[in-house]
């Protein structure tokens, strides 16, 4: 009887365990920030001088940026991202690497992107796509030397 106690215990145990794991934390950062996302609020900016920047990032850990500062149409980045313990950082397609790598996280289904340079920037994005005409329309950058505006990330 005392053997049976043991393992039900035991068996108790194991169950609880696993009700407690990963599985019930909601979805996983990784898996949270694959969509189309565009820059709602920026920390210290007034809302008339956020850019528009749109950001798809994809399962494959390529990301397209869209941006338009000012009048004209938008600019397309490329390149690649990489996630580790909700730090997210890229490299654009020249190259060359974004100006800061970023703490991740999320406001209900805002996402919340901290620099991690020392100006503890906060973006916030809401999922939102640019539309299909503006991304055709986009003047695409290869390189930074083609540039004629800073690069938002």
């Amino acid at each position: 009887m005392k053997n049976i106690f043991k393992i039900f215990s035991v068996a108790v145990a194991v169950l609880m365990a696993a009700a407690c794991g990963p599985n019930n934390e909601g979805p996983k950062v990784s898996d949270a920030i694959v969509a189309e996302w565009h820059l709602t609020d920026m920390s210290g900016a007034d809302a008339s001088a956020i850019p528009q920047v749109y950001i798809e990032f994809k399962l494959d850990k390529n990301f397209e940026l869209y941006q338009k500062i000012g009048e004209g149409r938008y600019r397309k980045y490329a390149g690649t991202y990489t996630l580790t313990d909700a730090i997210l950082s890229g490299k654009y397609s020249d190259g060359a690497e974004w100006g800061s790598s970023y703490a991740v996280s999320f406001e209900g289904e805002v996402l919340v992107l901290t620099a991690q340079n020392g100006s503890a920037e906060v973006c916030k994005y809401e999922k939102k796509s640019l539309s299909q005409s503006d991304k055709d329309n986009a003047a695409v950058v290869t390189k930074a030397d083609d540039e004629q505006e800073p690069r938002f990330l």
